[in-house]
Parts: structure tokens; sequence; C-alpha cells
């Protein structure tokens, strides 16, 4: 058992599924699980960093922190070896994705999806442990947004190559969007059913014209006209006489003498 877990341990280290010091490896025993101790090195295990616990009860203090996941995994499903890693571009894609699904290939038929679950919670709540363990009846491999991933199989290795192929998967998805340059997501289902929920011309019409009409341009602006009279236009000037509507009425010299 100590030779499987060292070679295991040390393939995870060596392809980067986990760092110096972090992941645990756990395998089943009739009622019984042997997992790494707290703390250890996947990639230098000896005879000391092997941990036996019981299934349904608590586990000794040497055990890691997700011990209660291994074991709510354990009583869940039919698991015969469980894995937590923390594979770098998994955790990455799983920040931005709410199930990390691959392309085609072998990933379709052996992995099928993994969904990414949320909680805030530590590792080490028994509510994140019943999460993942029922998630984990109908997954291969479940990926906990921030914390890392989880998978079940029939042996050690089993598990391993699952969450090898999901991280395959997922640093295949980050090169491609940097070489097509992709930035978003691309739209799921909620925004076309959205776009579906709008009128046939109407609404659909209008939206879109929203969408091409160029922002207003702000017009030069006006002072306000003065109030008052300015102190440098002088004196008023007094009103000007009003004109005689009437021409022939107008004032004129003495008449000729006759």
């Amino acid at each position: 058992m100590i030779e499987a877990f060292r070679d295991l341990g040390r393939d995870m280290f060596l392809t980067g599924l986990v760092s110096s010091h972090t992941g645990s490896m756990s395998l089943r025993s009739d009622d019984r699980a042997t997992i790494s101790r707290r703390g250890a090195m996947l990639g230098r295990l000896g005879p000391d960093d092997l941990v036996e616990v019981e299934i349904g009860q608590d586990a000794p203090d040497e055990a890691p922190d997700e011990v209660v996941v291994h074991q709510a995994i354990y009583r869940t499903t039919d698991a015969m070896a469980v894995i937590y890693a923390r594979p770098p571009a998994t955790m990455a894609l799983a920040l931005i994705e709410d199930r990390l699904s691959p392309a085609n290939g072998e990933g379709v038929e052996t992995l099928g999806s993994a969904p990414v679950l949320i909680s805030q919670r530590a590792i080490d709540s028994p509510d994140v442990a019943q999460l993942i363990s029922r998630t984990l009846k109908e997954n291969r491999i479940v990926a906990l947004r921030g914390q890392g991933v989880f998978a079940r199989g029939a042996d050690i290795e089993d598990a391993f190559h699952m969450v090898s192929l999901l991280e395959e998967m997922c640093k295949v998805a980050q090169i491609f969007r940097t070489i097509s340059k992709e930035e978003q997501q691309p739209p799921g289902r909620e925004w076309h059913e959205r776009q579906n929920s709008l009128g046939p011309y109407r609404d659909k019409a209008r939206n879109d014209s929203m969408s091409r009409r160029p922002p207003a341009r702000p017009g030069p602006t006006r002072s306000p006209a003065p109030q008052g009279p300015r102190r440098d236009a002088g004196p008023p000037r007094p009103p000007a006489e009003p004109r005689n509507p009437n021409p022939t009425n107008r004032r004129r010299g003495p008449a000729p003498h006759r």
C-alpha cells in the first residue's frame, strides 16, 4: 500500500496536480480507510505519512482537514478510493464556469462533466462534505470553487485518471481562449431564453434599434443672459418719443400768403 501511495503521490506532484504540501489520497477497506496524513508531501510519502480512520467515526488529529469529505464520500457512494487535489488550470476555470465539460474525445465517455460547487463554509464542514458526497453519486469528479477537486474511483489510479483528465481539458480550454482572444464565456441557455421571450417584431426591433443608436453628442453651452443693467453701461437713456401714426397731421410751417 505504501508503494502505491508513494508512486501515485509523486506522479501528482510532478504533473502539477498538487503543490508540495497540499492534497490527500485515501483507499477504502471495508469500514475503514487509509489516508495520507495532515501536511504530508505527496511527492515524498513514507510509512509514517499514512493514517487509518474509521469511516463512520471521528478521525484522529493526524488526518487532514478534508478527511470528513473522504468519509462522507465512502458512506454515500461505492467509491473505493478518493483523491483531493488542487490542479491550477481546473481551479482557475472553475472561478468563471458553473460546469466543466470536455468538448469531445475521451473526456466525454470517461469523465462526462464536472459540476462546480460554491460554498462559503470551510472544507472541513459537515455541510460541505454532504454536498460533495451527494454530487459524486452522479459524477466521477466535482470541483469546489476556490478549494480544489474531489474524485472517486475503483482504486487510486482510477481517481487519479479523473483528476488528470479534467486538468488536461481545462488547460486546452485556457490555451484556446488565449489564442482566440476570447474574454467572456459564450452566452448560455438563460441568455437565449431571455432573447426568445421578446416579441417577434416590436420588442426585439426596438432593442436592436436602441443598441445601434449612437450616443447623443453634447451641444454647446450658453451662458445665461445678464440680469439688470451693467455697471459700465452709463446712465439710462430717455425713452424715445412716439411717432405720429397719421402722416397728414404732421406739423408744418406757416401756409403761403395768397
